[in-house]
């Protein structure tokens, strides 16, 4: 399950630079991409849900490295919202 958790947009904005310089940045549709979003269990449904009242909205993904995640943001609003798998912060019961 995913949750949206707002990210200071500037701060953001240097994430993605830093980012598109390294060669982080994944790009949809290509199949690393893919199979990223797979790995990191990335709602699609949510993600159009949480972009529906960002009338610009945009994403970045980058893949890799301390500010690694899925980010839906809007030029205009100012606003950035990191999508995070809330389901790896819960320790699951084990099957005997």
């Amino acid at each position: 399950m995913n949750i949206a958790k707002q990210i200071e947009y500037l701060n953001a904005r240097n994430y993605f630079k830093e980012a598109e310089s390294k060669g982080e940045k994944l790009v949809l549709g290509n199949m690393n991409t893919n199979f990223w979003l797979h790995k990191e269990r990335i709602n699609l449904d949510f993600v159009l849900e949480s972009a529906r009242n960002l009338s610009d909205a945009r994403v970045f993904i980058i893949s890799e490295g301390a500010n690694k995640g899925f980010y839906i943001y809007s030029e205009n609003r100012k606003i950035c919202l990191q999508l995070v798998d809330d389901s790896r912060h819960y320790f699951h019961a084990e099957i005997a």
